[in-house]
């Protein structure tokens, strides 16, 4: 399963950092002991109280099962979930958890790659709370007269603010097809310009707006110009004087591109303790302190799936896309959930169950886990809501007899990735291109389950056509829904 990569550096030199950083990681332990032996066993303990404005609080008070959470940090330390930064968790709007490994702590900074996406969104909406931008139906040519000579504003491209926060512009955009080096990758492209927002601006309209998911780190680099010229602010300066200042927030930064515009697509470094205040002003809809940051409406609106699943042919993180957060949906302890999450490459994440009245922080590094991008997902799925939900019956695996099991036998393919199913004796099992093998257990005939080892718990349901062969498989991995469609 490829993932979405930022990388401005040579394909070499990321190589060797590669090299460098999987040994570091290899050889340290997620802790150590004072004795500077690895720590592997895990004792709860409640978050510390600073002067931050967050209120502690315990698991148990706040009816969270502290079994599954323990089990969950055995599992970092012993390094079965490897190269997990920190976990916060905020329920009841305490902060009832929080830990750091591999010599992260509270005061270090993460940049949290595309999790600023939906940072730079709450910007938006603030700046059409405060009527500087009218809506998003506005086209996104007239906020930008000063690129004139541009494809986009001269030929008057015919896309809205709303096409750009949900990745549906329309424009000549490849993200995931080629890697960051090749020259067909648009943001590696967009990278190496001279001109960041003028290379976004001359891709050609080859679709119509809003017809179709594609990805775009271009949009969203779009949107911190669209702030400046609206607002007459710089996205940083808006940023702190409309957002962070009312939150508390005072040590973080964005990075800036060669042209001097503010990085609004993966440009952003917070603390953790920080990126839950983002994940806890949207669970209060738009409330921090009893004031109003961001409207509720907004909240609403950009938490709101707008691209489903139907819309993407691109990398999808989750079931549906919003304003630049992604919508999942999960089913934990028979029952169902649906929550939003901003989401960074090598595994940032905020996360947000308003059911629940949870936030969750993760952050991580997909360092010798390609599919570790998903790995905090299925973190929440496996740990992390079962602590908190009513327990589920164990699941129970059912027998199928060897005809029955030759059905499901073959490759099954998407555009994110291709699997191989195939039967060894009477088990059946999945493999992917990375080689990772899965044994599927049947829980009925056509849903089955199983443990990936780099991520986590994986169920599989398959649909038979009218002839009662067997049509696609249905991969769930935390809260992304993938459909494959049998080839062979």
């Amino acid at each position: 399963m490829k993932l979405y990569h930022h990388r401005v550096i040579s394909c070499f030199s990321f190589l060797l950092i590669i090299v460098f950083v999987t040994t570091a990681c290899t050889l340290q332990p997620p802790r150590v002991k004072s004795s500077g032996l690895p720590q592997r066993e895990y004792t709860y303990q409640i978050p510390e109280k600073i002067d931050d404005g967050w209120e502690p609080s315990t698991l148990e008070t706040e009816g969270v099962d502290s079994k599954k959470i323990i089990q969950l940090m055995g599992n970092i330390l012993r390094e079965d979930i490897k190269n997990i930064h920190s976990i916060l968790l905020v329920k009841n709007g305490k902060l009832i958890f929080e830990e750091y490994f591999y010599g992260y702590d509270r005061d270090t900074k993460h940049i949290i790659y595309s999790a600023s996406k939906s940072v730079t969104s709450i910007l938006m909406g603030i700046a059409m709370d405060q009527k500087m931008i009218t809506n998003v139906d506005q086209k996104v040519y007239a906020f930008l007269p000063e690129y004139k000579g541009t494809k986009w504003v001269d030929q008057k491209y015919d896309i809205t603010l709303k096409h750009v926060l949900t990745m549906s512009a329309g424009i000549d955009w490849e993200h995931e097809k080629y890697p960051h080096h090749d020259a067909r990758n648009s943001t590696g492209a967009m990278t190496r310009s001279g001109d960041w927002i003028k290379f976004v601006l001359n891709r050609d309209a080859i679709e119509r707006p809003g017809d179709r998911f594609n990805y775009s780190d271009g949009l969203a680099m779009l949107l911190g110009v669209i702030i400046k010229n609206a607002t007459g602010m710089y996205a940083d300066e808006f940023s702190e004087k409309h957002l962070f200042t009312f939150l508390g927030i005072s040590d973080y930064s964005w990075r800036k591109s060669p042209d001097g515009s503010v990085n609004t697509a993966w440009g952003l470094s917070l603390k953790p303790r920080d990126m839950a205040k983002i994940g806890y002003l949207f669970q209060k809809n738009g409330r921090w302190n009893g004031k109003q940051i961001v409207s509720q409406k907004w909240v609403n609106e950009s938490t709101k799936t707008h691209m489903t699943q139907a819309h993407m042919t691109d990398v999808a993180m989750g079931s549906g896309f919003g304003y630049q957060w992604w919508c999942g949906i999960t089913n934990t302890n028979n029952q169902v959930y649906q929550l939003y999450y901003a989401v960074g490459v090598g595994g940032q994440y905020i996360f947000v169950c308003p059911s629940l009245k949870l936030v969750a922080v993760i952050t991580s590094s997909t360092i010798g886990n390609p599919l570790g991008e998903l790995r905090p997902q299925a973190m929440m799925t496996d740990y992390i809501l079962p602590a908190i939900l009513p327990p589920a019956p164990s699941q129970k695996t059912i027998k199928l007899d060897p005809k029955t099991v030759d059905r499901y036998v073959g490759k099954y393919k998407s555009n994110y990735v291709t699997l191989t199913i195939f039967r060894k004796g009477d088990k059946l099992f999945v493999t992917t291109p990375y080689r990772t093998l899965v044994e599927l257990f049947p829980e009925s005939e056509y849903r089955f389950f199983g443990i990936f080892k780099e991520i986590g718990d994986i169920q599989l349901d398959f649909t038979k056509d009218e002839k009662g062969n067997i049509q696609k498989v249905t991969v769930h991995i935390g809260f992304v829904r993938i459909q494959c469609e049998k080839i062979e």
